[in-house]
C-alpha cells in the first residue's frame, strides 16, 4: 500500500511538472503577481514558501498553472499525511487510537481522489466542479482533524500539521478560483 502511494505521489508531482515545464517560461507569471496574491491570503509565509518556492511555479504562465501547483501541493500533504499515519499508526494501540487512525485512514483516501479529481478538473477548466471537489477533499481532511476530539477522551492528532498545511492551501486555491471566475 505504502508503496503504491509513493509511486502514485511521484507520477502525478511528475506529471504537473511536466505541463508546467513544457513551456517557455518567458511566458511566465511574474513573480511580482505570486507575491501579491500570497499577500492577499491569510498565512504570506506559508504561501511564499509552499507556492512561491516552488520550481514549477517560475514555469507558470497563469493563474490556472499556479492553481494547478497549489491542488498538487494538497495532494502532496494528503499523500504525506497517509505514509505518516501508518509510520504513527502503532502508537495507537486502545479502542479510541484504533478508531480514529482508521477514520483517518478513511478521509485521506477521500480527500487524495478528490484533489485528484480537482486537478483532473482544472485542466478542463471546469473551475466550479474544481471548487466543488477541492472542498470535499478539505472536509474530509477536517473530518481526519476533528475526529481526535470527540467521542472520547481528546487526543492531540499525529497529523495537525499536515492539515494545517492542507487548510492553508485550500485558502489559496479558493483565492485564485475566485480571481479565475472574476
Amino acid at each position: 500500500m505504502a508503496t503504491m502511494l509513493i509511486i502514485n505521489h511521484m507520477c502525478f508531482v511528475m506529471i504537473t511538472s511536466l505541463l508546467l515545464f513544457a513551456f517557455p517560461t518567458a511566458n511566465s507569471i511574474p513573480v511580482e503577481d505570486i507575491d501579491k496574491l500570497c499577500k492577499e491570503t491569510t498565512d504570506v509565509t506559508f504561501c511564499l514558501q509552499s507556492i512561491g518556492d516552488d520550481p514549477r511555479t517560475l514555469a507558470a504562465r497563469n493563474l490556472r498553472d499556479v492553481l494547478l501547483i497549489a491542488i498538487s501541493q494538497s495532494k502532496v500533504q494528503v499523500d504525506d499525511a497517509t505514509t505518516h499515519l501508518s509510520t504513527v499508526s502503532g502508537k495507537f494501540t486502545g479502542p479510541n487510537g484504533k478508531r480514529r487512525i482508521k477514520v483517518c485512514k478513511k478521509d485521506y483516501g477521500i480527500a487524495s481522489a478528490r484533489f485528484q479529481t480537482a486537478w483532473e478538473l482544472t485542466l478542463k477548466k471546469s473551475y466550479w466542479d474544481m471548487e466543488k471537489m477541492v472542498s470535499l477533499g478539505t472536509n474530509a481532511v477536517v473530518d481526519c482533524e476533528n475526529v481526535w476530539r470527540r467521542d472520547g477522551p481528546i487526543q492531540t492528532s499525529p497529523l495537525t500539521s499536515y492539515n494545517m498545511n492542507v487548510f492553508k492551501l485550500s485558502g489559496i486555491i479558493l483565492l485564485i478560483f475566485q480571481k479565475l471566475i472574476q
